[in-house]
C-alpha cells in the first residue's frame, strides 16, 4: 500500500517556478522525412451529446490515441530537457464521425483520421479487420504541426504515416 496522502499537497510549499516546455520541432531533425517514430499506447474513447450548433443533441464520439514520441538526443539538448525513456507523449483526439443511426460511418470520405491510423498499420484494405484496440502497442509514424492555444505555440499530431 502506498502512503501517498493526495491531502497533503494543499499546504505543501514550493519555490521553484513552474517552466513551460519548449515545443518539439515540426520536423524531426534526426529523420530525412521530419517524422518522429511514436508507439500507440491505450486508447480509450469518449462520447458525449452535442451542445450547440447545427448539431445540437446529437451524439460525439471520439478516440483518445496516446502516442509516445522518441526525441532523439540533439532535440533534447537544443530544447534542454531531459526526458525519461527519451520519449513524450502527446493525445491525438480524432472525432469520429457517426451515421444517423449512431453506427460508425464508413463512407467514402469519412473518418479520414481513422483512415490514417489504418493505412499507416496496413489495416486498409478490403476484408481486413480493424478496431482501435488493435492499434494499441503498434509503431508509426508522425508529423508534427504547431498551433496556437492560449497565446502560446504547442505542438499537436499531424499526420499518421506508415512506418518505413
Amino acid at each position: 500500500m502506498s502512503a501517498f496522502d493526495p491531502q497533503q499537497f494543499l499546504d505543501a510549499t514550493v519555490d521553484v517556478p513552474n517552466v513551460r516546455r519548449p515545443p518539439l520541432p515540426v520536423a524531426n531533425p534526426a529523420r530525412p522525412d521530419g517524422a518522429y517514430l511514436a508507439m500507440i499506447g491505450k486508447v480509450e474513447m469518449n462520447s458525449g451529446t452535442i451542445g450547440k450548433g447545427d448539431r445540437i443533441g446529437q451524439p460525439w464520439l471520439s478516440a483518445i490515441v496516446p502516442l509516445s514520441l522518441e526525441v532523439p538526443q540533439q532535440v533534447q539538448d537544443k530544447l534542454g530537457v531531459k526526458l525519461d525513456k527519451g520519449t513524450i507523449t502527446l493525445t491525438d483526439r480524432p472525432m469520429l464521425d457517426l451515421t444517423p443511426q449512431n453506427t460508425l460511418d464508413n463512407s467514402p470520405g469519412r473518418n479520414r483520421r481513422q483512415r490514417q491510423y489504418r493505412d499507416a498499420l496496413d489495416l486498409n484494405k478490403p476484408g481486413d479487420v480493424f478496431s482501435w484496440r488493435k492499434c494499441e502497442g503498434q509503431v508509426v509514424l508522425v508529423k508534427l504541426e504547431h498551433e496556437m492555444y492560449l497565446g502560446e505555440v504547442q505542438e499537436r499530431i499531424g499526420t499518421i504515416l506508415k512506418r518505413a
